[in-house]
């Protein structure tokens, strides 16, 4: 299995990922990055702390110094590193993984994501020759998990309004319920929490919010508390979705053009950047509010990196990630701050999250992602390119077709041999029938 993806770290423990290759990534990681101050922390996996230690030796060896917050979420985290000053962090996380699966993210002073292309294929190729070398010095490893700033800012944003919406956040059994937990005592917020416990082992429902499945519990709450809406993490607590009061889910883009409507009340105008598999309702919408679309390739580290080219005010990304402007240079990817934008969305409009996100999910019909196992992606690729040829919208991230009554993107699974095709359409028939025709072109 190839641990080293496109963005991060991720593989199953026991299988290329143990304590000695965590010693030995932050072995490499304290080679490659800058400076000498690093932050680590770590989620709920059942091996993570005892990888989160070893990494911690690695990075003393290099004459790191190292402060370790413990168990935390990677949003959390991600805006402690940065506000801090440290010169680089690593998350010890497999996001929404199995829980048999453990990982790293990895960051660098600004927040960016060490991506395969930013520098990870360097410590991948670098750690076999540091097996056979003696580190480089001592440096000190100190834990201080006192994340009480990143509390601090979220109160910041919310102001003195008051809320009576209540709201029920699934933790799915991850590492965020802290945070949640404390911003609502903070604020005085009704948010009911369920599955909080941070436990490894994932009990009650695969910690992926995509699936399905995960979604059953916090939608039967939200019924049966009567409550305004609700959201579900994944494990690490930096994937948010979200069902409305009948307990439907709300796609991540028409939770962004709600989202996108709110933030310009302050930052009329803005950039906001949304990935090429959005609904094209989120780009329409932000024209309609004067704000700027701005495209960006499907994941973190492109979403992430798009908003500091373009200084934008907001980021989504279809699998759920949302990120937000701090400051004029600092963006951070934050779930509860997404909760807390719902909440300030829904006590200004005055309406059922339903009412507010049907006229969003009733514009063009999506498909949904369909996945196709093939032996070759590029003949298939090249299939379908040619049988498109006059309508390429553009080539960013596999090929993009604009047809006029429907519209698609199709690109290659970084780590599968998959074909991954996301469809919209003017109507259903015609979303059903294009599926079928471009189904047939990859299968050859």
């Amino acid at each position: 299995m190839e641990i080293f993806k496109a963005y991060d770290i991720r593989g199953k423990y026991g299988e290329g990922i143990d304590t000695d290759f965590a010693y030995n990534v932050g072995r490499g990681f304290g080679r490659f990055i800058k400076g000498e101050k690093v932050m680590i922390g770590y989620d709920a996996r059942t091996h993570s702390e005892a990888l989160y230690r070893s990494l911690a030796r690695g990075l003393v060896d290099e004459g790191k110094t190292v402060r370790g917050v413990g168990l935390t979420s990677t949003p959390c985290f991600h805006y402690v590193q940065v506000t801090a000053g440290y010169d680089g962090g690593v998350m010890v996380t497999a996001s929404h993984n199995p829980p048999e699966y453990h990982g790293f993210k990895l960051f660098d002073a600004t927040g960016g994501s060490i991506s395969l292309n930013k520098g990870l294929s360097d410590i991948r190729d670098m750690i076999p020759m540091i097996k056979n070398q003696d580190p480089r010095g001592k440096g000190t490893f100190f834990e201080d998990n006192n994340t009480s700033s990143y509390i601090d800012f979220l109160a910041s944003t919310w102001g003195k309004q008051t809320c009576d919406k209540k709201i029920i956040i699934d933790i799915s059994n991850g590492s965020a319920g802290s945070v949640f937990r404390d911003l609502a005592d903070r604020l005085g917020l009704q948010i009911t929490l369920i599955n909080a416990e941070p436990d490894g082992s994932f009990p009650n429902h695969n910690p992926n919010p995509l699936k399905k499945e995960s979604r059953i519990q916090v939608a039967r709450a939200v019924k049966e508390g009567n409550a305004a809406a609700g959201a579900i993490l994944d494990g690490d607590g930096d994937r948010v979705l979200f069902v409305d009061e009948q307990g439907e889910m709300v796609r991540n883009y028409f939770m962004a053009a709600l989202f996108a409507e709110e933030l310009y009340e302050l930052y009329p105008g803005s950039p906001v950047v949304y990935d090429l598999i959005s609904s094209r309702v989120l780009p329409e919408r932000i024209t309609e509010l004067g704000g700027i679309p701005v495209m960006a390739k499907v994941g973190y580290t492109n979403i992430y990196d798009k908003m500091l080219e373009k200084k934008a005010i907001f980021g989504a990304e279809t699998s759920g990630h949302a990120y937000f402007k701090v400051t004029e240079n600092y963006f951070t990817e934050s779930a509860i701050y997404a909760v807390l934008l719902l909440l300030k969305l829904l006590v200004r409009k005055k309406k059922k999250l339903s009412e507010l996100a049907a006229p969003l999910k009733g514009k063009y019909f999506q498909a949904g992602e369909v996945n196709s196992h093939v032996k070759d992606k590029e003949a298939s690729m090249q299939r379908v390119a040619d049988h498109f040829k006059d309508h390429i919208a553009n080539t960013i991230d596999g090929i993009s077709i604009d047809a006029g009554d429907f519209w698609f993107n199709l690109r290659p699974s970084n780590t599968e041999p998959l074909l991954r095709l996301r469809l919209e359409a003017t109507s259903e028939d015609i979303a059903r029938e294009k599926v079928r025709e471009i189904k047939k072109l990859i299968e050859g």
